[in-house]
């Protein structure tokens, strides 16, 4: 089988490119061929004004682009359009130009772009749902996209005018969503339902060498979107526990007067990945719905539990007392940590219980076996 993957690379590295990466990988693993049509981002500091002005007029389809990727199929004659994200230079288009070549296409939902024009459904701190079900239109008057109306307006000019248009009901074959939350939640907001399939995203292996050490981990950006606040308080509460964060903070000088927590800053994958294999359980206080946190993901390949806060992918992807714990009010949160502080065979018992999540859900094998179900189903049509 050979598969193109089209995939538009955001100004700043993101989970999005190990996802599609991980899956060239395990395709070609097994004797599948990959090809990659990509843009970056970063390429439009080098645009001249005309070249920006011409990229904003050509937003919900690019002529340009439906030329040079048009080129690209006529010569590979793919079997399957893997698409990630087009949004702003490649643009929809790469449907259409699959369409007039009979080729299926799947697309995986990263995040909440269909429904959201910030993709998040989070704005001013909160998670945010006035737009489902609604014209994307209503969102100019928030800023939802970069504090800007303009900017907001372009992204939601181009999410509707594909509502309107019949493109994501008639020129996507199979939607792949990372969680049966996302699902359920893009589903309310117009996405065909029988369209649309879970599959996790996966590591291509476990950790090995484990340890059950005595701090607790947390890894990500140390903001208030992402749980910061409940963090400040669990320190405030919990002088016994030990903590590491790994990550950008805003205000790195608020963790100074914590004797028992150590900011570590951001840190390179190998180091993040010793401390997840030396830690007692991650936490992950993240106030966002998030697609599939690939935090989670190395915590369970590394036999480690999860204290989340019970939302968004989260609420699907932890079992509580199984493989983690989840919370909802911050009094819960703190006891959660002091029972796992205390309790050292309970750790090992829902360890074993994540390590397990991971085979049954999130490894490589799982991964391939996914995709290759999903690339079926779509050929079969």
């Amino acid at each position: 089988m050979k598969i193109v993957q089209v995939h538009n690379i955001y100004q700043g590295k993101t989970g999005e490119e190990a996802v599609l990466n991980e899956e060239k990988l395990v395709m070609e693993e097994n004797g599948h061929e990959v090809i990659q049509f990509i843009k970056d981002n970063s390429d439009l500091d080098s645009f001249s004004k005309l070249e920006r002005i011409g990229m904003l007029l050509s937003l919900n389809a690019s002529s340009k682009i439906a030329h040079e990727f048009g080129l690209l199929l006529d010569t590979e004659k793919p079997d399957v359009c893997h698409v990630h994200n087009t949004f702003p230079i490649i643009t929809p288009v790469v449907y259409e130009v699959c369409r007039s070549r009979n080729i299926p296409v799947v697309q995986t939902l990263h995040n909440y772009k269909m429904i959201c024009t910030n993709s998040l459904l989070f704005q001013k701190g909160e998670v945010c749902e006035l737009c489902i079900n609604k014209s994307l239109y209503h969102s100019i008057q928030y800023k939802c996209y970069r504090g800007s109306y303009l900017a907001t307006a372009a992204q939601a000019h181009v999410i509707q005018h594909h509502r309107n248009k019949g493109t994501w009901d008639n020129l996507i074959d199979k939607y792949i969503c990372l969680t049966e939350f996302q699902k359920q939640k893009l589903v309310s907001g117009g996405l065909p339902e029988a369209k649309a399939v879970v599959k996790p995203n996966f590591l291509t292996k476990a950790g090995t060498n484990i340890e059950h050490g005595s701090f607790f981990l947390f890894v990500g950006r140390l903001n208030d979107s992402k749980g910061l606040q409940d963090l400040l308080q669990l320190f405030e509460h919990n002088k016994t526990a030990q903590f590491i964060l790994i990550g950008k903070a805003e205000e790195p000088a608020i963790f100074e007067e914590f004797e028992n927590v150590d900011y570590l800053g951001e840190q390179e994958r190998s180091v993040v990945l010793e401390h997840m294999r030396k830690c007692k359980a991650v936490l992950f206080p993240s106030k966002y719905y998030e697609g599939m946190p690939m935090v989670i993901l190395e915590a369970f390949s590394h036999q480690k539990p999860v204290v989340a806060r019970n939302t968004g992918a989260m609420s699907s992807m932890i079992e509580h007392e199984v493989n983690g714990l989840k919370y909802e009010q911050i009094q819960d949160f703190l006891k959660a940590v002091e029972l796992l502080d205390k309790d050292d065979d309970l750790v090992e018992s829902f360890g074993k219980n994540a390590l397990e999540s991971y085979f049954e859900k999130y490894s490589k094998d799982k991964g391939y076996s996914n995709l290759l179900n999903i690339y079926s189903s779509v050929l079969s049509h």
